[in-house]
């Protein structure tokens, strides 16, 4: 006879596992502080290649007055303000990257313990039929 109660528990656990549960294993696979910092090291690179392609491309949108205009004080004025820039635009990705990835990693940790807990359930009723 089937049980009402595990083919429900099996089947919710396998729903998980069809849809979040493949990402969350692999984001629980890690531990948070080692989890925040691969996305905060890829948060870098990936600002650092983006902040390089608008330069080069408000460089060349800009070439003709920027020749035209160019003295050793603008161009000092220009580098800093791109460098301000970039410091600017990095440490405000850093901090929405943590804050994002420390909120991931807690919500699947948590999903994590529900599906440990639905296991746990399910060999339990498993115990239980073989003892009868």
């Amino acid at each position: 006879m089937l049980d009402k109660r595990k083919v429900r528990l099996m089947t919710k656990l396998a729903l998980y596992e069809q849809k979040e549960g493949r990402e969350d294993m692999k984001i629980s696979a890690y531990y948070k502080k080692d989890y925040i910092s691969m996305k905060t090291v890829a948060t870098i690179l990936w600002t650092t290649v983006g902040y390089g392609c608008v330069i080069l491309l408000v460089g060349l949108a800009a070439m003709n007055s920027l020749l035209e205009n160019l003295t050793l004080t603008t161009m000092l004025v220009l580098a800093a303000v791109a460098v301000v820039a970039y410091v600017a635009a990095l440490i405000v990705t850093i901090l929405v990257t943590r804050k994002i990835a420390g909120g991931k990693h807690r919500d699947a940790r948590m999903r994590m313990k529900r599906y440990n807990h639905g296991l746990i359930r399910l060999l339990k009723i498993y115990e239980k039929e073989n003892k009868e």
